[in-house]
Order: C-alpha cells, then sequence, then structure tokens
C-alpha cells in the first residue's frame, strides 16, 4: 500500500507547499497555531514576522518592537550579548542558541532560552534570521535542582544509615557501595570490592538458595524490586536487611548491572516479632479473661468491636451491642443513667476521667459494679471520634471493699478502745537491714549486736511507729501522738534498751514473736514496769511491714511482789490468821502450812507439813488435780475454779478450791497455794440442783400449757389472714366493678350524652339559616349557648377519658402512661420527663395494668395539683423479678408523719388508694418526702403476679 501511495503524496506536499507560498495569510495561521514564541528578523535582528506565542510572551506587537528600540525589550546585558556574539555569528553563516533575558511590556525581566538560524538567497546574501523562544526560568530551574540534587545525593549516599550500591550481574563485582555498609554488616567497601560475589559471604545456610534464586533473577532480568532477608554481621550476630534493587540494562535489553539501596531493619523486624507477640497474648487475654475489652464510634456511639467476654460479663451477646448505639446505657441502674448522660457528653466534647464505676442490671435481674478505663482518640482535626477501653466486673471487689472498710473501722474501734497499750509499727526498712546483714554472711546476730552497739541504735532509726492507742498515751502521760513520738527516748531505760536488743536477735533470726517484762519511764519521769509483747501477723512475716506490741502496766503487781518480800513476816502474820488454808511450796516441798489448814484437815501442823498435799486428796480427784499442777509448773496458769475434794483426818469428805500464784519465799521463786473450803458451798448447789431439777418439770408442764395456747392463737390468724384475704378479694373485686362501672359511664358519656350535646351544638349553629331577619342579639346569645354547649362537649370527652383511658386497650400501658404524663405536663406548665426500660414485651392482666395506671394517674394528679414543682419525672422499669415504678418531682414536699395524721383525720383516700391498689397486685408503696426538698413515690410490683394468664 504505501509503495503505490508515494507517488501521490510528492505531488500533493508540492502542491500545499505552493499554496502556503502563495497565501501568506494561511502561513501566519500555522505560525499561530504553534504554542513556540517564533518569530523572522533581519539581519540586525529586528522582528518583521511574529507569530502570537511571541507577542504573548513579550507583551508587544511587532509595530510596537520596530517602532521602539531594543533598549525598550532587552535590558543592557542581553544588547551587548546580541551586539556582541549573536549577530557576528549569525552573518557570518552559523546558528546560535543559549540564554538571554528580555523585558516584557509590564517592565518584569524574564530569563529566556532562543535560538537563531540565518536565511541566505541564491547569491550567499542573509536576508532573514529565524528565531525560536522558550522559558528559561524552568530549565535553570532544573538545572540548579539537578546541580543541589548531585550534591545531596553524594552528601546522602556517604552520610545516610542506608546503603547504596551497584552491584554488576556479569562478574559479581560493585562498582560502587557507600560506606553505611560497615555499619550495618561490619565490613568495610574495600572488603566488598576485593571479591566478586562477597555478599555471598553473608548469607546465612538456610537463606542460601532463595539468595541464589534471587541473583539468576536480576541476571535474567527480573527485579522483584524489594527483598527482605538476615545476613550475618562481622561479630558473628544476625542483622535483617530490606533491599530495593532495580537492573539497568544496555540499549539491547541485556542486564549489566544491579542498582540499589539495602537498609538494616533488624530492629523493625524484633519490633514486629514483640507487636506478633504482643498481638496473640491481647487475643489471648481478649478471648480468655472475663475483662471486657471494645473499641466505640464517637458521636454515632456504635461498636466496632467488642470482646465474647461480654455474654458472661452481662448476659447479653455480642450481636446485642453491635446492632444497638449505646446499648450498654440501656442496661444502667436507674440510679446512674443521669451519671452516664454527663460522660457521654464529656466524651463527646473530648473530656475523659482517669476511671468510671457505675452500677449495671444483669440480664438475669442482678444488681453489679464494673470499672472502666478509656483512651480517647481524636482526628486531624482534633475532634473526638473513637474511645477504646476496658471493663472489668468489680462486684466482688467492691463488696470486699465495703467488707473491709466495716473490717478496719471494727479494728480501728478495738484499737483505740482497748484499754492495754497498743503500738502499730512498720518495719520494712528493718528488714531491708537485717536482709543486708545476712547477705554480708553474719549469722550470729547476738554476737555481731554485741561486738556493734552502733547497729542497735541504727536498728532502733528504722523502726517506724505508724501508730498508737489512747491507752498508751495514758501509760506514759502523753499529751498527744506528736508528744509521745517526739519524746521516745525519754522512755527508755537500761532495761527496755536490754529488751530491745533481744527483739532485734528475735527478728533478725527470723521469730516473729517475743514477751518480756520490762521497765519504761513516763514522758513524767515515773519508772514503770510492763509486761512487753509483740508478734508479727502470718501475713506480714515475708515483709515487717505490719507489727503489733502491747504493753501491760503490771506496775501494781510489781510493787506488790516487792512490798511482799520487804514484809514477808508481816505476810506470814497474816497468813497464820487468815480463814483459808495457806501452803508455800518451794522446790516441791512444803516449807509453809497455817493453822487455818489445820483446822480445814484436822491434821496437826507438824504432821502437814512433812507429807505431801496429794495424800489427803481424793483417790477420784487426784489425776485431775496433778494435771493442773504439771501445767502449772509448765508455765500455764490454772482456774481460780479449780476444785476437789480431801479426806479429812478423820475420815470425812471436804470440798476445796485452790488458787496458785508465784511468789519470792526467802530470795528464792516459790508459789502460794491458797485452799478455801466450799463444803458448806457445795451442799447449797446440790440443794439448788435438786430445786433447779424442781423448775424445769414446772417449766415443762407450762410450755405444754403455751404450746397449746399458741396452737389457738395460730388458728385464730389463720383465721385472720383469711379474712383479710377475703377482705383484698372483697376490695379487688369492688376495683373491677368500679373499673366496670366506670367504663359504662365512660362509654354512656362519649356514646349518648357527648353526641346529644354535639347534636344540639350542630343544630345551634344552623338554628338560624334562613332566618336573616332575625335580631342581632338573638343571633349573638344563640352563638354563647353555642360556645358552651361546645365546652361541655369537651368536657364530658375529657371526663369519658378519665373514666377511662382508651389509650390503655388500644395502645398498652406505657403508651397509656406516656399520653398521660404529657397531659399532666401541660396542665402542670413544667415538663414531666417519662422513661420506660426494660417492659415492652411484658404482657400484664388487665387488671395489674389498669391499677398501675391508676396509682400513676393518682400520683401525678397530685404533683399537678399540689407540689408546685418546675420538673418531675416519671420511669417504669423491669429490674426481675419486679417493675420498678418511680414518681418524683422538686416541688415543696411535705412533711411525712403529719401529713399522715392529716390524711387519716381529714379521710383523704389518695394515698390509701395508691398503697391499696399496690397491695392488690402483690406490690409495695414507699413515699419519700423533705420539704422544699421535693416528693418521690416508689412502686415495687412483683411481674409473675401481674402476668397475663392464658385464656382456658
Amino acid at each position: 500500500m504505501k509503495k503505490h501511495s508515494t507517488p501521490d503524496i510528492v505531488p500533493q506536499t508540492l502542491k500545499q507547499a505552493a499554496d502556503l507560498e502563495n497565501n501568506p495569510h494561511l502561513f501566519r495561521q500555522i505560525l499561530d497555531a504553534s504554542g513556540v514564541a517564533m518569530s523572522i528578523r533581519d539581519g540586525d535582528l529586528i522582528p518583521i514576522f511574529a507569530n502570537q506565542a511571541f507577542v504573548d510572551f513579550y507583551g508587544y506587537s511587532v509595530e510596537e518592537i520596530r517602532s521602539g528600540t531594543f533598549e525598550t525589550v532587552l535590558p543592557e546585558t542581553s544588547l551587548t550579548l546580541f551586539n556582541e556574539t549573536v549577530i557576528p555569528t549569525v552573518q557570518s553563516g552559523e546558528s546560535w542558541e543559549g540564554e538571554y533575558t528580555i523585558q516584557t511590556k509590564r517592565g518584569r525581566q524574564h530569563a529566556v532560552w532562543g535560538r537563531f538560524d540565518p536565511v541566505f538567497d541564491i547569491h550567499g546574501n542573509l536576508t532573514h534570521v529565524v528565531s525560536i523562544m522558550r522559558d528559561a526560568s524552568d530549565t535553570m530551574r532544573l538545572r540548579n535542582a539537578l546541580t543541589q540534587t548531585e550534591r545531596h545525593l553524594n552528601f546522602l549516599a556517604e552520610n545516610t544509615s542506608d546503603c547504596l550500591f551497584r552491584l554488576r550481574l556479569t562478574d559479581g563485582r560493585y562498582d560502587y557501595i557507600s560506606s553505611a555498609v560497615e555499619n550495618i554488616v561490619g565490613y568495610t567497601p574495600q572488603e566488598f570490592y576485593s571479591e566478586p560475589w562477597f555478599i555471598q559471604r553473608l548469607i546465612p545456610e538456610k537463606w542460601e538458595d532463595i539468595f541464589t534464586l534471587w541473583i539468576e533473577e536480576l541476571k535474567a532480568g527480573r527485579s522483584r524490586y524489594e527483598y527482605e532477608a538476615p545476613l550475618i554481621h562481622k561479630n558473628g550476630s544476625q542483622r535483617w536487611v530490606n533491599q530495593r534493587i532495580s537492573v539497568v540494562t544496555d540499549s539491547d535489553g541485556f542486564p549489566l548491572a544491579a542498582e540499589g539501596i539495602f537498609t538494616d531493619v533488624t530492629e523493625r523486624r524484633r519490633t514486629q516479632e514483640e507487636l506478633a507477640a504482643a498481638r496473640m497474648s491481647l487475643n489471648f487475654m481478649s478471648q480468655s479473661t472475663s475483662d471486657i475489652f471494645f473499641r466505640m464510634k464517637i458521636p454515632e456511639g456504635t461498636y466496632e468491636y467488642i470482646s465474647p467476654s461480654v455474654e458472661r460479663f452481662s448476659g447479653y451477646s455480642v450481636k446485642d451491642y453491635m446492632e444497638t448505639p449505646l446499648f450498654a446505657g440501656q442496661l444502667l441502674h436507674p440510679d446512674w443513667i443521669d451519671y452516664s448522660i454527663t460522660i457521654w457528653e464529656e466524651m463527646q466534647a473530648g473530656h475523659i476521667r482517669p476511671e468510671y464505676e457505675f452500677q449495671f442490671i444483669h440480664k438475669s435481674g442482678e444488681v453489679r459494679w464494673a470499672r472502666q478505663r478509656v483512651v480517647l482518640h481524636k482526628d486531624e482535626q482534633g475532634n473526638p471520634m473513637a474511645i477504646e477501653g476496658i471493663v472489668t466486673d468489680v462486684t466482688a471487689h467492691k463488696e470486699s471493699q465495703e467488707a473491709l472498710t466495716r473490717s478496719e473501722a471494727r479494728f480501728r474501734t478495738l484499737f483505740e478502745d482497748s484499754p492495754i497499750s497498743l503500738w502499730e509499727e512498720d518495719l520494712t526498712r528493718l528488714k531491708a537491714y537485717f536482709d543486708d546483714l545476712k547477705w554480708r554472711g553474719i549469722t550470729d546476730f547476738r554476737q555481731f549486736f554485741y561486738d556493734n552497739p552502733d547497729a542497735l541504735i541504727q536498728c532502733a532509726t528504722l523502726v517506724d511507729v505508724v501508730d498508737v492507742n489512747k491507752a498508751t498515751l495514758d501509760l506514759l502521760h502523753a499529751k498527744n501522738r506528736e508528744d509521745l513520738l517526739g519524746n521516745l527516748d525519754k522512755v527508755l531505760t537500761d532495761s527496755s534498751i536490754a529488751a530491745f536488743t533481744e527483739e532485734m536477735i528475735l527478728l533478725a533470726s527470723g521469730g516473729t514473736e517475743y514477751c518480756g517484762e520490762i521497765t519504761h519511764r513516763t514522758l513524767d519521769g515515773e519508772i514503770i514496769w510492763v509486761m512487753a509483747h509483740f508478734t508479727v501477723p502470718e501475713e506480714y512475716r515475708e515483709t515487717l511491714s505490719r507489727v503489733i506490741v502491747s504493753l501491760l502496766d503490771v506496775t501494781p503487781r510489781k510493787r506488790a511482789e516487792q512490798a511482799l518480800m520487804e514484809s514477808e513476816e508481816r505476810y506470814r502474820v497474816l497468813v497464820e490468821n487468815s480463814q483459808e488454808g495457806v501452803v508455800v511450796a518451794k522446790n516441791r516441798r512444803t516449807v509453809f502450812v497455817n493453822q487455818a489448814m489445820a483446822d480445814i484437815t484436822g491434821y496437826p501442823l507438824g504432821q502437814l507439813e512433812g507429807m505431801r498435799p496429794v495424800e489427803i486428796v481424793h483417790e477420784e480427784d487426784r489425776d485431775e488435780l496433778a494435771s493442773n499442777m504439771a501445767q502449772y509448773l509448765a508455765g500455764n496458769e490454772i482456774s481460780d475454779n479449780t476444785s476437789f475434794r480431801v479426806i479429812t483426818r478423820d475420815g470425812t469428805v471436804k470440798w476445796l478450791t485452790l488458787t496458785v500464784k508465784p511468789i519470792m519465799w526467802g530470795g528464792k521463786q516459790a508459789h502460794l497455794e491458797i485452799l478455801n473450803d466450799i463444803t458448806i458451798h457445795k451442799s447449797l448447789e446440790e440443794e439448788l440442783r435438786s430445786a433447779h431439777a424442781d423448775m424445769e418439770s414446772k417449766v415443762h408442764e407450762r410450755t405444754l400449757e403455751l404450746s397449746e395456747a399458741n396452737i389457738r392463737l395460730q388458728v385464730e390468724v389463720e383465721e385472720r389472714r383469711k379474712a383479710q384475704d377475703r377482705i383484698l378479694s372483697l376490695t379487688r373485686e369492688l376495683f373491677r366493678v368500679q373499673e366496670n362501672e366506670r367504663q359504662r359511664i365512660s362509654r354512656d358519656l362519649h356514646d349518648n350524652v357527648a353526641q346529644n350535646l354535639s347534636s344540639i351544638v350542630l343544630k345551634m349553629e344552623t338554628f338560624f339559616d334562613g332566618h336573616e331577619a332575625c335580631a342581632p342579639n338573638l343571633k349573638e346569645r344563640s352563638q354563647k349557648i353555642t360556645e358552651v354547649a361546645k365546652l361541655t362537649v369537651a368536657d364530658v370527652r375529657d371526663i369519658a377519658y378519665g373514666l377511662r383511658p382508651p389509650a390503655l386497650d388500644q395502645l398498652g400501658l406505657v403508651r397509656a402512661v406516656q399520653n398521660h404524663v404529657e397531659d399532666m405536663a401541660r396542665k402542670l406548665g413544667n415538663p414531666i420527663d417519662f422513661l420506660a426500660v426494660g417492659i415492652e414485651n411484658v404482657i400484664l392482666d388487665f387488671d395489674t395494668e389498669i391499677n398501675i395506671y391508676r396509682m400513676i394517674q393518682e400520683a401525678t394528679n397530685n404533683i399537678v395539683k399540689h407540689s408546685g414543682a418546675s420538673s418531675a419525672s416519671v420511669r417504669m422499669v423491669k429490674s426481675h423479678p419486679d417493675l420498678l415504678i418511680r414518681i418524683e418531682d422538686n416541688g415543696c414536699g411535705f412533711d411525712m408523719d403529719r401529713r399522715m395524721k392529716e390524711v387519716t383525720e381529714e379521710k383523704r383516700m389518695g394515698l390509701h388508694s395508691m398503697e391499696e391498689r399496690a397491695r392488690l397486685v402483690g406490690g409495695t408503696m414507699e413515699v419519700q418526702s423533705l420539704i422544699e426538698t421535693g416528693t418521690r413515690v416508689i412502686f415495687k410490683i412483683p411481674i409473675d403476679t401481674g402476668r397475663r394468664r392464658k385464656q382456658p
């Protein structure tokens, strides 16, 4: 086809050239169509002709340029360039191109790139010069940018942490590799240059096959662009690198080299692995924990995610939460609804609190506690877009906290009111000091403290007294706690310091309890004796963070013992004249017996002192008495009421009581046995026991009589209960008949009276039709009668609606109550807030519904008539197993006791009617009111007793 078309093209082209030569207008159109600024100039480069692009560039027309001078359009530097270089060049027959500056008509200097080509005639004379001009500012910027980019590239290549390289694919040698490679793999660029395919030395063994595959792909001209693999550092550690590689080919497409950059991504890789592990942990936690993780959008209130544990938490499924915006708000306990509204408004405003605690109602009806912690996410404009958080069931914690609070209160009461001096100390720092000593290898703390008395002083500074009770202040005569703790050094004596040393030895050796008698000095300077006892509770033995120390004042006993030692002879005289038997034993040997003991037993003193007391004890009581004495000798106290029998010298049996006390006898330890003859008491006890048996018999007889009376009383109570049930049934029937009668009257009023009155209104409105000549005053009186009739119709319909609200039958309880509340709000002139939660699917029988409606009706009528409230609310909430109804206002309130008395005296039926209706449906009513605060009426109706029974 091309061969045959060529002869046709040539003539056609010649023809077009001829048309162009003979048609200057066509030539101008072609030049103007070009977007390049073009001109035809004379030998002095003055424009003869220029296209539109040239004119647009300068802002001058060709005529304006020719009529002016070059100084108008060319700055001085450009004029010099034209005269000295451009014009000589084109006149010599050569073309010139380069950059110069022009000045537009607006006075703005502009850099341009131009080319000037000479045109000669057949004789070789210069006739014209053809010029082309382009904007050079972009070119200059590109050239400058290129130069700057080259500098930056060189700088980055040598200073960036990434490594740039060029690897020849033909022989595996590097043309270039930046110095950053040493920071990544430990080898210098010279080491990479020294050996072909040096990179292969750094590849881990299990990656060799993959690396070989990548090299083969690059040699074939295929690049995956991004590669990520491990390399072995020079020190033997493993580093991860990310490589971006492109293949350089020759003009025939043959791969020559691989150019790229690789980055050390070891830390990123580790972070990814840690992130993956963290995500696995998070997924495991969200699936395993009882806590709830969630993300909610703001302000939509829809959940983007919520963990499956929400079903265990609330009884509702994930689907329930995802399908309903702010579903969790519907589960809140009614007392927390206002709180939830407040915090949701805060979140929408971009404010969150560190923690939220609230009560919610589980699907089972159980009230539980929850704690929520959230973080707020904002968009680029700073607007809240979502919250993420975790919710924990803290019901058990709250119950434990309340129990702990009660326990702490009991402890504090016992602590403060205890008659014994109590100290609460924190020995945490002391425990750390002991641990440090053990770490240093000290095991014999007794020797250590004796060798290092300063260590004891340091121990004293490490004891932190947390609290002392009032008995401690009284014991040591301190004004207050600060007075005592600031003068502890005045309290200690040599005896208490010695005891403190023993305490430190005991604690350092792992002991947890100490008891001993020591002296203290009160802040008044008086020396007192105390029985010091300290113990570490089991739960604090690892830390010693709590130690309880008690001080029992034994000063009177000590003084008595000292007085006893000083006046032993005087004491002997007292004992001799005592009517109680007294025996002093030392080292299990009788050293003294008084005359009273001889009188009791009938044995002479000499014989008693030589015999063992157990010899006269009745054989049936010897083992028990021997056991008690063994306990005493082992350091345990025995009861003061220990009694036993003895055989006197004449063979009679007597009962004695034994009291044993430690004493000092002759400067040595002994024990004092005091024996009291209680034979008479035992005889009286036997008589009392006999009398008690007689009393028991009489009580039994009386009990039988009371039992019979109780049976009669139960029968009477049962009869009264049945009578009350009959009264309740009659009351229920009375209310039912009343409602039926109301329904009949309501229907008659609506269907008959209201219709008849409407007919009267219609007839009155048309009464004068056709009687235009009637007197105006008659028409006016007729119109007034019509208005009264209309008002009567409205009143009748209101009465009919009040007697039997049709909405209760047509729309159900909730809608009927809502309509009534709206009517009451209009009458009150202030809003009455209505909310019903969870009762949409509760079906109640009609008697229950009408009673609930009447209770709410009576309560709201009281608000409108008596409260003077500015706002009120009606709440109906299903809280299994009850339906809770709460009506409250912020009105004037009233005094409960006085109002109930007035209700009884004035025979008002409002409150009694509400209470009776609540009782009829098996519920209760509670009224709470304070003057100037408002009134709250609460009904609790069992749902099961009010459910609608199926018709047989």
